[in-house]
């Protein structure tokens, strides 16, 4: 992980900060489906700050990577963390997992489809998925997912995304995230390390 980002910026820093102390009081009490509405009206508040916000301040890739993830917030304990996804107009990912945790994703620039899925039993051995729907994530729009949400992604328009991605736990907590096939039912672990750079931006 590259820990160096040279926009460092306090005013960002302290109005983030402010931001995620509402949507923790939300979100404190569990990620019910009303909690997690909450929160996304409080995020997609804060990803409307483009001044704040914006390729300049989060570069996107210079290389064949889908994405740049900059951290931007999170608690002592590692949660609450919140990133910015500086994406590029191949993005794509297939059906995955957020390594059980609560995730709201609010759009600042950009286009990108989020097919839903839940796995279709609570067996563990059961990997098969069930579609549940489709959100497009862009400016004054977002998309919540529970615990055990997993969703598909892929950007439109041949447009770069800017978005900001808040979960429960961050990068290093989730650990391994589990990557789906819809058609087979097959499955495979995955590492957040091994999609692009993560750069501390706090």
């Amino acid at each position: 992980m590259d820990s160096k980002h040279s926009l460092k910026n306090p005013e960002r820093n302290r109005i983030v900060s402010e931001a995620m102390e509402q949507i923790r009081a939300v979100m404190d009490s569990g990620p019910s489906l009303d909690n997690l509405e909450k929160g996304k009206a409080l995020l997609i508040e804060l990803a409307a700050r483009e001044d704040l916000f914006n390729f300049e301040a989060f570069p996107l890739p210079d290389d064949d990577a889908m994405e740049c993830s900059y951290l931007i917030h999170e608690c002592d304990d590692g949660s609450y963390a919140l990133y910015v996804n500086s994406g590029a107009p191949h993005q794509y990912y297939a059906p995955h997992d957020h390594g059980n945790a609560w995730a709201i994703i609010a759009g600042v620039n950009g286009r990108e489809r989020h097919q839903l899925y839940l796995r279709k039993s609570d067996d563990p051995d059961d990997l098969l998925l069930v579609r549940k729907g489709e959100v497009v994530v862009a400016p004054g729009e977002a998309v919540t997912m529970q615990p055990d949400g997993i969703h598909e992604v892929n950007a439109m328009d041949d447009r770069p995304l800017l978005h900001l991605h808040l979960y429960a736990k961050n990068f290093v907590l989730q650990g391994y995230r589990w990557k789906y096939d819809f058609d087979s039912g097959a499955a495979e672990r995955f590492h957040l390390d091994e999609l692009g750079s993560i750069t501390d931006a706090r």
